[in-house]
C-alpha cells in the first residue's frame, strides 16, 4: 500500500511540473495572479521568470506603473481569454490575450522562449489596440 502511494505522489507531482513548464502556464498564473493580487504582483511573478529581465529594476517600475495606469481606468477586472497563438518556433511563441475589463479590453501579447528546459517570458506587450491592422 505504501508504494501505491509513492507511485500515486510521483505521477502528480510529475504532471504538476510539467503544467508548470508548458509555454501558456506562465501566462495562466500571471493573469491568476493579477486578479488575485493585482498589476505589481503580476509583473513581478512574469519578469521572475527570465533572469535578464527581472534585473532591470528601472524598466520593471516603468512597466509597472503603465499597466496600473491603464488598468486604473478600465475598472474591474473579468478575466482573460486566449485570442491568438503564433509558433514561430517550438522554442519561442507567441501568445495574444483579450484582458476584460468593465469599461473596454486590453491585449496583452507575451513572447514566451525555451532556451533550454524551462519557459521564460522574453518579451510583454499591452494595448488597447484589439485588431492589429
Amino acid at each position: 500500500m505504501k508504494k501505491f502511494f509513492i507511485i500515486i505522489f510521483l505521477l502528480t507531482l510529475s504532471f504538476f511540473l510539467n503544467a508548470q513548464n508548458s509555454y501558456d502556464s506562465i501566462p495562466n498564473i500571471f493573469f491568476n495572479t493579477f486578479k488575485q493580487k493585482g498589476s505589481d504582483a503580476a509583473i513581478d511573478y512574469i519578469y521572475a521568470t527570465n533572469k535578464y529581465i527581472s534585473s532591470n529594476l528601472t524598466a520593471n517600475l516603468k512597466v509597472k506603473a503603465e499597466l496600473k495606469k491603464f488598468t486604473s481606468m478600465l475598472g474591474k477586472y473579468h478575466g482573460a481569454e486566449i485570442i491568438d497563438t503564433q509558433f514561430i518556433s517550438k522554442s519561442y511563441i507567441k501568445l495574444s490575450y483579450l484582458a476584460k475589463f468593465d469599461r473596454q479590453p486590453l491585449k496583452f501579447n507575451f513572447i514566451m522562449y525555451k532556451p533550454n528546459k524551462k519557459w521564460q517570458l522574453q518579451q510583454l506587450k499591452f494595448d488597447d489596440k484589439i485588431i492589429e491592422k
